[in-house]
């Protein structure tokens, strides 16, 4: 593994997933150093494909280490890791993370005092999961939602700087803004994604012949495959406003 470059801060991740992974893969080649936390099994592929520096089956000992740590775990796990680290947070540690939802996340922050939160949302993916599914280059290019919401400066500059080593664009909105935002961009799409793959499949006549689907059709329902259990808990933790985005919907549908 190339070494870090000097200066480049230490970068904890908890949770080596398709969005933890590919921004370990990411910054190690950026020469940042990386440690993991996540299962042995995820572990050892991160270490191999070397992704990471070090890893940690706890999210407190790589949290000593580290002068950033990226929650990338599914939504309600990072609420828990958060609430868990709140004994562990020392002066100057910048905790972030990569949730498709935000304001959950940083209200809990705010009431957890932990001023050193800057909450973040990679607007990148892909339908499949997991380490093997990663890549480095997952968020070249794409834009990466930060929402700062008081953080200090010194904590927003060090997310910006980890976003741009990962070839991502930083934008800075408001928690809110971000939220009924991305129920339009994400949350409704998936839903659509859902829905025509399983309509198509529901229909006897149409089930016999889904091999004559045409580009269309598969990039309508590509997100179909993606894993259902993580999407009810984004779903469920953005539920206002995915309602309002799905009553906007029906509405252009039945053409008012």
């Amino acid at each position: 593994m190339t070494p870090p470059a000097r200066g480049r801060p230490t970068i904890a991740i908890v949770g080596l997933g398709l969005i933890g992974g590919s921004l370990a893969r990411a910054l190690s080649a950026s020469r940042y150093r990386v440690l993991g936390v996540d299962r042995p099994t995820a572990l050892r592929r991160a270490l191999a494909a070397r992704a990471i520096a070090r890893g940690f089956a706890s999210v407190h000992a790589a949290a000593a280490e580290a002068d950033v740590v990226v929650l990338a775990a599914p939504p309600a796990a990072n609420l828990t890791i958060l609430r868990g680290l709140t004994g562990a947070v020392r002066a100057g540690l910048v905790v972030t993370d990569v949730g498709s939802v935000k304001g959950p996340i940083c209200r809990e922050a705010a009431r957890l005092r932990l001023s050193g939160f800057v909450g973040g949302h990679p607007m990148a993916g892909a339908e499949r999961s997991g380490f093997a599914a990663s890549r480095g280059d997952l968020f070249r290019d794409r834009p990466w939602v930060l929402t700062p919401d008081g953080a200090p400066r010194g904590a927003v500059a060090r997310v910006r700087a980890l976003v741009r080593a990962t070839g991502a664009r930083p934008v800075v909105v408001d928690a809110a803004v971000h939220d009924r935002t991305v129920a339009f961009l994400s949350h409704v799409p998936q839903i659509v994604a859902w829905a025509l793959a399983d309509a198509a499949r529901g229909d006897a006549l149409a089930r016999r012949h889904l091999a004559l689907a045409g580009p269309g059709f598969r990039d309508m329902t590509r997100l179909a495959a993606s894993p259902r259990a993580l999407w009810r808990e984004i779903l469920g933790q953005n539920r206002s406003e995915v309602g309002r985005a799905l009553r906007a919907f029906r509405a252009r549908l039945s053409g008012r």
